[in-house]
């Protein structure tokens, strides 16, 4: 029980952290996902109700709910025929849950392609954090990560980075940075897409609806009297009576859903440019942070955490010359290491050390550098 709880410390909830992707990542299939469902609760109460007095009130909520609304200014006094066109057509409410629902489902792809392709290409890095963070005994997940990380990378360099999806490919390889900066320009699409798909679904221009609603809220505080998501509008339907008799009707409809949808939508307006923004920033930092520069000095922070990396250089790192240090086996070996370790495997590490925590880290690659046999053919020792 004791080892239980000291995971739960250093790792939180078991079952809200589990993640295999970023801070960003999980706010487009997590935050962003969990955004749209609450949504689509809330418009699950909006109705349409038809002022229509009579035997036929029933047939009026109905035939207006699934044919659609269009709106007109109260300031217009009379109805405007019925053979000419309607302007500011309303039929988006009655599918405004399966938009919602339609988002969510493409915020969700990404992360589904990134977890099959992690399942298929020999490392399943979701599986691995999991099993650290849940594992009773807690060193033994810890164990297991350093002999499955140790096994990938050797199969990995012994095949000369030819492994695609668990399948040798002499001549085509997709590694895991090419899948994960793949999934990084998926989410961009998405949003971006998503953002333009609406002007077609809510049948009006969307990309310049955040502004104006903005505008509106700060000006007025609201807008009752909207085109896009008008509270009151009108309904043309036609009831047959006995013989060839046919009779016109144009009611007067309330849209309580559309008090929710136009503040769902602004904040979906919102949400989608501040995520396409992160989205595009998150990419390059990522790229930066994998150049061989970067990775050589964040695996030295980690090695250097590391209790029997330490013992191993404490007479080296003593030395007063940065010139010095350079010219020991020790540091080529480091710098072999980080080959070793190739591009795939520092992304995996790394993708394990932000989920975990810096101990765990520092664990996993002092095992791998102590297991680590550096090449003769490239290794200069300090005699030379």
């Amino acid at each position: 029980m004791e080892k239980i709880l000291i995971a739960e410390d250093r790792y939180g909830l078991k079952s809200s952290h589990l993640e295999d992707d970023d801070i960003i990542d999980r706010l487009n299939n997590r935050v962003t996902v969990l955004g749209l469902i609450m949504c689509v609760f809330i418009i699950g109460g909006g109705v349409l109700v038809a002022e229509f007095k009579g035997q036929h009130d029933g047939y009026a909520n109905s035939i207006c709910w699934l044919k659609g609304s269009y709106y007109l200014p109260t300031d217009e006094i009379t109805i405007p025929d019925r053979s000419k066109p309607r302007s500011y057509f309303v039929s988006y409410y009655q599918w405004t849950a399966f938009i919602l629902l339609g988002m969510a489902m493409f915020f969700l792809l990404p992360r589904y392609l990134w977890q099959a392709f992690t399942r298929q290409s020999g490392f399943n890095i979701k599986k691995v954090i999991k099993n650290i963070k849940e594992q009773k005994e807690a060193n033994k997940g810890v164990e297991s990560a350093q002999k499955l990380l140790k096994t990938y990378l050797d199969a990995l360099n012994e095949s000369n980075g030819s492994i695609c999806c668990g399948v040798s490919c002499p001549n085509f390889h997709v590694g895991y940075i090419t899948a994960y900066l793949a999934i990084k320009v998926l989410y961009i699409i998405n949003s971006i897409t998503q953002f333009f798909l609406l002007n077609t679904f809510l049948a009006f221009n969307f990309t310049s609806f955040g502004p104006e609603g903005i505008n509106k809220l700060l000006t007025e505080g609201d807008w009752f009297e909207s085109p896009r998501f008008p509270r009151v509008t009108m309904c043309d339907f036609m009831v047959r009576r006995l013989g060839s008799n046919q009779h016109w009707y144009s009611v007067q409809c309330n849209l309580p859903i559309n008090m929710f949808n136009e503040k769902i939508f602004l904040a979906i307006w919102l949400w989608l440019i501040i995520l396409t923004i992160l989205n595009f920033l998150s990419i390059f930092p990522w790229i930066v942070f994998l150049s061989k520069q970067q990775r050589s000095s964040m695996i030295h922070r980690y090695l250097q955490t590391n209790s029997k990396f330490m013992e191993e250089t404490k007479d080296l790192l003593s030395l007063q010359s940065a010139s010095t240090y350079r010219t020991t086996d020790s540091w080529y070996k480091t710098n072999q290491f980080i080959d070793y370790l190739q591009v795939d495997g520092f992304l995996i590490f790394y993708i394990i050390a932000i989920n975990t925590d810096d101990v765990t880290a520092s664990e996993i690659i002092g095992f791998l550098y102590g297991s680590f046999t550096p090449s003769p053919s490239r290794f200069t020792t300090s005699e030379v």
